[in-house]
């Protein structure tokens, strides 16, 4: 787990060695540089309104965000963070959870992917319906067509049959 004490000012104060280690950052880079500096662009505003949240007195639970590496790299944090009015100080600590979010993500495309193989299917299957629907109904009133000219033909060239056997 990353362990961290971050001042009310927005710098840590202190890391242990897994922030380090995580992030590639030297402790002397990290406690240089705001928090907010190392959080994904995408994820400032989101991770602003809950250190917001937090310095009023909100414990944040799960909290999820992106970090970008000193190699440029993008992880997934999850942290729960306590802030101490008392001493102006926050105790947060994260869990790395890059790994759970890129499985989850090829879950989705997945889904995603079969989801729409389901509807390609569904749709041709109902195509394919609608097809044979009319091919049999089209045939069936051409044999009613035909069967009427023959009754008809009957009726007008055999006059000698019985009247029931004409209609």
């Amino acid at each position: 787990d990353l362990v961290c004490l971050a001042g009310k000012d927005g710098f840590w104060k202190k890391v242990n060695p897994a922030v380090v280690y995580t992030l590639g950052y030297s402790e002397q880079e990290l406690y240089s540089l705001p928090i907010a500096s190392f959080v994904f662009a995408e994820d400032k505003e989101i991770t602003h309104n809950n250190r917001t949240k937090l310095l009023d007195g909100k414990v944040l639970h799960n909290f999820v965000n992106r970090y970008v590496t000193k190699t440029g790299n993008i992880i997934w944090l999850e942290w729960t963070s306590v802030y101490f009015s008392d001493n102006e100080v926050v105790l947060a600590i994260a869990k790395d959870i890059t790994e759970r979010k890129s499985i989850e993500k090829q879950a989705e495309d997945q889904y995603i992917k079969f989801k729409s193989l389901a509807t390609h299917f569904e749709n041709n299957i109902e195509k394919v319906r609608k097809n044979f629907a009319y091919e049999l109904h089209e045939e069936l009133a051409q044999l009613a067509a035909v069967i009427k000219m023959d009754v008809d033909w009957i009726a007008s060239n055999m006059p000698d049959l019985p009247a029931s056997s004409k209609s």
